[in-house]
């Protein structure tokens, strides 16, 4: 996990506070794998780390304030281990490409990141605020959508994609890998590399041009 710099208040902290505090965040995600969301305490936490209580409650006040920084590490092992490999792909370049890397690459962090992804379907699935709502951390999830649509958007306006709701179509590849890792946290067997390959084939079927919507490949059609 990543070491961070400060507090979630914006205190700065010594490389050793920072340390205790990573070590809690992966003890509250090993309790949370193993025993549940619902049974995961401030307590548990403490006898994991093998220290006291008050020594969890110094870094984080209260269970909910653990959790937070469970879930903002979590989402920060995406944008590390995601973003650069998207842009290896090169999708202002290659859009018409982009389905085949952006979901092989999702597929790819699951297996790499199984244990906390766990511990983030549960946290989701039972963390609620006060409005009872799950955390706005999760609001990231809308704001991979709009880009996953613009890179479409760009592939269309070049030609090499077909014609289709944008929108629509990166919140359905969202929800297909949303599901998927629904999936794989319930069932640790399950081939997710096969798994991943019908969603690229699915919907690289489902993004490409309509063969009569091209003129040249219209003519290619009746030559043959």
């Amino acid at each position: 996990m990543r070491t961070r710099r400060s507090d979630p208040d914006g205190r700065a902290s010594t490389f050793t506070q920072l340390k205790r505090r990573d070590q809690f965040v992966e003890c509250a995600i090993d309790a949370i794998v193993e025993l549940g969301y619902a049974r995961t305490s401030v307590a548990e936490v403490a006898r994991r780390a093998g220290v006291s209580k008050g020594v969890v409650t110094y870094h984080f006040a209260a269970r909910d304030d653990l959790i937070h920084a469970v879930i903002a590490d979590v989402l920060g092992s995406m944008t590390e281990f995601i973003e650069p490999r998207l842009l290896a792909a090169d999708p202002a370049q290659f859009p018409e490409r982009f389905v085949a890397p952006y979901i092989t690459v999702w597929v790819d962090y699951y297996r790499a990141h199984a244990r906390e992804l766990v511990a983030l379907v549960r946290i989701y699935n039972s963390f609620r605020d006060e409005a009872g709502r799950p955390s706005r951390q999760f609001d990231v999830r809308a704001d991979e959508i709009v880009k996953v649509a613009q890179v479409l958007e760009l592939g269309q306006a070049r030609g090499g994609l077909g014609k289709f709701d944008t929108r629509v179509m990166a919140a359905l590849m969202k929800a297909a890998l949303d599901d998927l890792l629904t999936q794989y946290a319930d069932d640790p067997e399950l081939d997710l590399e096969a798994y991943g390959a019908e969603l690229v084939a699915l919907f690289e079927r489902a993004t490409r041009p309509d063969p009569e919507a091209s003129p040249a490949l219209a003519h290619c059609q009746e030559e043959r």
